[in-house]
């Protein structure tokens, strides 16, 4: 305020000495008449300029007297003591005054519309923050309202707002580095092909490593534990973690499987609980399929990156004959069995439900299949219906209820072709029982749901029936009539709809699987007749596929606003990905009257697996779906177009980030 009134008061005494020497100039200099007018005239304005400095000061005091009486004295110290500039306006939110100190910043308004002068400002005007902050000459500005009284507090938080992004680029953040198949690959190898391998693999990984300044320790050959900052971590972030593509591509050139996976954990100074999350999440990873990144932060969603490849079978059967043996000694200690699949059960889901039921009766436990009073796929329960009186020779099928009146300590529950709870058909069995298997297939998600004593989760395999017939292979009373042409043939029909006749996800553990079904009586002409549309079932693929739309040169949309079975859905998508250059198809419509879902396939380009999930759907490399509540056609084809928009910009991203 005194700088102000010091300003005030200099100018109108330099104004009125002005006047004074003209005056003197004129009257004695130059002799000029009316003189004595004019130094009347100096009089008046000296009187003016004295009358206007005293109203001056007063209502300066008097707005620092209402600004005291506003905030007490006391707090009216504190807040010179603490810096803390003030500013006042009106109605119109129009700069009245501000402190000397607001001045002394450069951030003096006085005159101005405060929401023109600092458009951040409004934020705080319509509630849409309770505070804001401005930049001025470099340093930055804390700006607060006082909920009575139209006044403005700056608190100038510069060094505050350093300090807080230094904590925050600080942070620690705890990795594991899995160079998958490394172990396998290396064994079948002579020592130059594994130095080649060392050189252009493993050593890529650590001096990428190095360049993002993260402490590297080895804990075994193919496993490394990481610790970098937030900072850094971000930078690998913003390249979407491009060494994975750089493994991979330096891989394929020395015709070796090995690929990359990275899990890493933040956000919280527990170096316990990261520890716990950072394995977790490599146990997520390598259940995947590996060739990605798990990121999981306290209370947020694990953020996948990567992901682009199909997981590589492995080439030991170790693994196999270890799980079947674990199997078979839980089913062993039950009681008995229950067998849940997931809702509208599949080909792959009952056969592989077969198969299971089959292998607890080798181990003498009786066991039923939650299948009655459940949602099936409709072909499937056409064959069902067909063949209803063979089936319920060797098996029990049991509804939800029922199956829970013969839960008990001792029973085993196992999830066949799924391992998220909301997806299954025995939730509530699941929830209550206190020993569950599950074996599948597909990647896992974030949530996994369902607890359970044993995992099998072979995500390299084409079906969970794969996995099955292979359990089979290793259980010691097996026979040629261990399984019925029937039972062969509903499996053999899962791996059959599960690969798109054999096309896509076929390895040589699928063929070899597909070829001991043949030994238990599978026959694919019968099988063929087993998955043959009905005309209705043609005439809804014919409709579905008219109204096809081809989108970012290599992408079809097939959108349909009507009630079609997901099997109509996925045929379509199938019959779209065989025309030429076409990576990925989508088939969209209802499949009932509150619920659309999308069925997609790709060609192994692209990973319709990590669109899905981003739509809240999941499934494979080369096949996913979804499907939503309370939702229309129209809404998925809207944002199915946007994330395939921003799918389609990251991995141009990718590919120009890989030299």
């Amino acid at each position: 305020m005194r700088n102000r009134l010091e300003k005030i008061q200099i100018i109108g005494f330099g104004i009125i000495l002005a006047e004074i020497i003209i005056t003197l100039l004129l009257e004695f200099g130059f002799q000029v008449r009316f003189a004595a007018t004019m130094m009347i005239m100096v009089a008046v304005n000296g009187v003016y300029f004295v009358v206007a400095f005293i109203k001056k000061h007063d209502d300066e005091t008097t707005r620092q007297e209402t600004i005291r009486q506003y905030l007490n004295e006391s707090a009216a110290e504190a807040i010179d003591l603490g810096s803390i500039g003030i500013l006042m306006y009106d109605d119109n939110h129009n700069v009245e005054w501000n402190s000397e100190l607001m001045t002394e910043w450069g951030l003096d308004a006085v005159g101005q519309s405060v929401t023109m002068w600092k458009p951040e400002i409004n934020k705080i005007f319509t509630d849409e923050e309770d505070f804001v902050y401005v930049q001025e000459n470099g340093r930055e500005f804390e700006v607060r309202r006082t909920t009575h009284g139209q006044v403005l507090f700056f608190k100038d938080v510069t060094e505050l707002r350093q300090l807080e992004e230094q904590y925050e680029n600080e942070k620690v953040v705890f990795g594991l580095i899995h160079l998958d198949n490394y172990s396998e690959t290396i064994q079948y190898e002579d020592e130059t092909k594994i130095a080649k391998i060392n050189t252009e693999v493993r050593q890529r990984v650590l001096d990428w490593c190095k360049s993002h300044n993260m402490l590297v320790r080895r804990v075994r050959s193919d496993q490394f534990v990481v610790v970098v900052n937030e900072l850094n971590f971000e930078q690998c972030v913003r390249s979407r973690f491009d060494i994975l593509d750089e493994v991979r591509k330096n891989a394929e050139k020395l015709e070796v499987a090995i690929t990359l996976s990275m899990a890493f954990a933040k956000g919280t100074p527990d170096y316990l609980e990261l520890d716990s999350m950072v394995s977790d999440m490599m146990e997520l990873a390598m259940n995947r399929g590996g060739d990605q990144v798990c990121v999981k932060e306290p209370g947020e969603e694990v953020k996948f990156y990567g992901g682009s490849t199909e997981a590589q079978e492995k080439r030991s059967r170790v693994r196999v004959r270890v799980m079947a043996q674990s199997i078979r000694n839980m089913i062993a200690k039950a009681s008995n069995v229950i067998i849940v699949g997931h809702k509208e059960m599949d080909f792959d889901c009952f056969g592989a439900a077969l198969g299971m039921d089959v292998i607890s009766q080798l181990c003498g436990v009786p066991g039923v299949i939650v299948a009655k009073d459940t949602t099936i796929e409709s072909k499937l329960k056409q064959n069902l219906y067909t063949f209803s009186d063979e089936l319920m020779e060797r098996h029990l099928f049991v509804n939800e209820e029922e199956a829970l009146a013969l839960l008990s300590d001792d029973t085993l529950v196992i999830a066949v072709d799924h391992h998220v709870m909301s997806l299954s058909n025995g939730a509530s069995i699941l929830e209550k029982s206190r020993r569950n298997m599950i074996i599948d297939h597909h990647r896992r998600k974030s949530e996994d749901g369902i607890s359970a004593s044993l995992v099998y989760v072979e995500t390299s395999a084409s079906s969970a029936t794969e996995l099955i017939v292979e359990l089979l292979q290793y259980q010691p009373n097996k026979s040629k009539e261990t399984l019925t042409k029937l039972e062969a043939n509903i499996m053999f029909a899962g791996m059959a709809v599960d690969t798109n006749r054999f096309r896509s996800r076929s390895g040589s553990r699928t063929f070899e699987a597909a070829s001991a079904l043949r030994q238990f009586g599978a026959d694919p002409m019968e099988v063929d007749e087993m998955l043959k549309d009905t005309y209705q079932e043609f005439e809804v693929r014919t409709k579905i596929l008219s109204n096809v739309e081809k989108v970012f040169d290599d992408f079809v949309i097939a959108p349909v606003n009507a009630i079609v079975s997901r099997t109509s859905l996925s045929k379509a998508a199938d019959y779209l990905l065989q025309v030429q250059g076409i990576k990925a198809a989508f088939a969209i419509g209802m499949i009932d009257d509150h619920t659309a879902a999308i069925s997609a396939r790709s060609n192994g380009d692209v990973n319709v697996q990590v669109i899905m999930e981003r739509m809240n759907g999941g499934g494979h490399l080369t096949q996913a779906a979804l499907q939503r509540a309370d939702c229309t056609v129209d809404d998925l084809n809207n944002e199915l177009y946007d994330v395939l928009e921003e799918y389609v910009k990251e991995n141009e991203h990718e590919s120009n980030s890989v030299k």
